[in-house]
């Protein structure tokens, strides 16, 4: 039966749409705020101590709101080559901060973690065998905070200005500063590891090097290497586990222990010959999380910053003026005059405000006939020679 003689079901099926739409835009909203939550548990649990387990599950969780947002951008893009917009999807619509708030962090972040936790192999050499490796992940411990770049796509809904204007330049300052804030850092981290410049992962290297090569001299007598071992029980706290041909000499700890505080990540693992080393990584670990928490609440407050106080300002003296000179040139009865501060009667928009106040609502004010109608038609453009084109440089 066609639809067209039925219009109150084409009704129906729009607004079943429009519900699914609004529901999906809303699960959506919800996964962007628990997601910057779970980042900033993340690290709080690593500098809390919070045991394995806990860490596990939040760690996990991070990687479903990844795969969660992967899924999202894929429809989104999937849809937008579909109506041949992805130019505008991408750009416009800031399609860009869907991908590098998605895709990147399930590949090479939190996709190789939840892997490493689900199947419990890889552990030692994946994670832990290497330690410039943690520069790697440190680098990709950066990268997570452009999560909060997603905060731009739900702008509008949690601002208290309603123009369009103030939300694009709002949005478009916001993304633009965030982007450059975590950008900079990552930059800075990956060129840094590449010049091998000294840090405190280079001192934990040397230690652990230091460490090894002084148990490898000493193997060949028992008695150096029980006196080297003991010494070392002593003096380096990071020492966890010396095993020797696949049989463990020393533990600093006991098994239980180990898989209650040490996460994957948490160790390093070094080899000399015959001996295995596993050295505590947490000091580092803790390091790399109050960074990362200290770069989450800069952006968090520059994010804030522009959202409630740039933003107001943005309206008092740029949007609201607009608008109230829009209507007056718009609408016969509307004679409100724009509020011009004293601190900006300088500025541009509020010296065409004065020239809209003294001029154009007194002649509107006589123009008016007894019954309200004005007597002459006025159009923007008719006040247009007011405010002269700049010359292209």
């Amino acid at each position: 039966m066609n639809d067209a003689k039925h219009p109150d079901r084409v009704t129906g099926t729009r607004s079943s749409r429009g519900d699914v739409t609004s529901f999906l835009e809303s699960l959506v909203i919800a996964a962007i705020l628990f997601v910057l939550v779970q980042t900033f548990l993340e690290d709080f649990a690593v500098l809390s101590g919070w045991n394995v387990e806990i860490r596990n599950k939040i760690l996990l969780a991070g990687f479903f709101f990844d795969l969660f947002f992967t899924i999202e951008f894929l429809t989104r893009l999937y849809y937008a080559i579909m109506v041949g917009k992805v130019g505008r999807y991408l750009s416009v619509e800031r399609g860009w901060i869907d991908f590098l708030a998605s895709v990147p962090l399930l590949m090479f972040n939190s996709g190789p973690l939840a892997l490493t936790l689900l199947t419990g192999q890889g552990i030692a050499v994946g994670l832990g065998g290497i330690l410039n490796l943690l520069k790697v992940i440190k680098a990709i411990r950066i990268a997570r905070i452009l999560r909060f770049l997603r905060i731009v796509k739900i702008f509008r809904r949690i601002k208290n200005v309603s123009s369009p204007m103030a939300q694009r330049h709002i949005a478009s300052i916001t993304a633009i500063s965030v982007t450059v804030l975590v950008l900079s850092l990552l930059f800075f981290t990956v060129f840094s590891s590449s010049l091998q410049l000294d840090g405190l992962d280079t001192a934990f290297a040397e230690q652990q090097e230091a460490v090894a090569d002084h148990l490898d001299e000493n193997k060949d007598d028992p008695a150096d290497f029980v006196f080297a071992l003991e010494t070392l029980r002593e003096t380096c706290p990071s020492l966890l586990i010396v095993k020797y041909r696949g049989q463990a000499l020393y533990s600093r700890y006991s098994d239980s222990y180990y898989q209650e505080f040490f996460a994957p990540g948490d160790y390093t693992y070094l080899r000399k010959d015959d001996l295995e080393f596993f050295f505590d990584q947490r000091p580092y670990v803790s390091q790399l999380s109050r960074e990362s928490i200290l770069f989450f609440v800069i952006v968090v407050l520059v994010v804030l910053a522009y959202l409630l106080i740039y933003s107001p300002h943005f309206a008092l003296t740029i949007s609201d003026p607009i608008h109230v000179m829009r209507r007056g040139l718009e609408e016969t009865n509307y004679n409100l005059e724009v509020k011009i501060p004293q601190k900006y009667e300088t500025d541009d928009v509020f010296q065409m405000a004065s020239l809209y106040n003294e001029k154009y609502l007194p002649l509107k004010d006589r123009t008016q006939s007894k019954e309200g109608q004005s007597l002459i038609e006025l159009d923007t453009a008719d006040v247009s020679h007011l405010f002269p084109e700049e010359e292209e440089s």
